[in-house]
């Protein structure tokens, strides 16, 4: 019975871990984590108590907002896909990568640019604005793969979403900052060159 608790734990520890953390974290510091949160369980635990959880939670979520780019560089990134500056740049990673990437990108671009096109037309939304909506959807559906590529590369990521640059900046092993800047990136050879 221990193991199907502790099995039971770190299960609920894991999907703890992926609502409150972002994705890099988790491929870092995972395991580590993971590992002090089963070592912090009592015996026949099956789920974390309510002020652990409470506790991932709110550095998940202190993590998130440290590392998010104000907001003049969100709104570029997001509306007109302006590279992010470099210290985002693994957060740029982790939102490409993401699982409803275009359609934020989609909604955001809907509420901002959707009421002046309504002003402009000076008519109620109808269905056909719905179906260009729709149709406008669906083409870039077709060339998600494409476009989720090309944002990649332009945040200096391979197509795997793996870097140019061996490791995120804030894990170097002796616990320093990463001095490699984007220039010293620049000259290292990149695929296709």
């Amino acid at each position: 019975m221990a193991s199907n608790a502790a099995s039971a734990y770190e299960r609920r520890c894991r999907l703890l871990m992926r609502l409150a953390y972002p994705p890099r974290f988790r491929e870092f510091r995972g395991t580590e984590l993971l590992g002090t949160l089963m070592d912090l369980a009592e015996p026949e635990q099956s789920a974390p108590n309510v002020r652990d959880c409470l506790d991932i939670l709110r550095g998940g979520l202190m993590l998130r907002l440290r590392e998010h780019p104000p907001l003049r560089h969100w709104l570029l990134y997001r509306l007109v896909a302006v590279r992010l500056p470099w210290q985002y740049r693994w957060w740029a990673r982790d939102d490409i990568q993401g699982r409803f990437s275009l359609e934020r990108q989609l909604t955001l671009g809907l509420l901002l640019y959707g009421p002046p096109i309504l002003a402009i037309s000076q008519s109620s939304p109808s269905y056909g604005h719905m179906a260009g909506v729709l149709i406008t959807y669906l083409l870039l559906l077709t060339s998600r793969r494409s476009m989720r590529r090309a944002m990649l590369a332009k945040h200096e990521f391979h197509p795997d979403g793996t870097s140019y640059v061996p490791r995120p900046p804030e894990f170097r092993p002796d616990g320093g900052v990463y001095e490699l800047q984007p220039d010293h990136v620049r000259g290292m050879q990149r695929p296709g060159r």
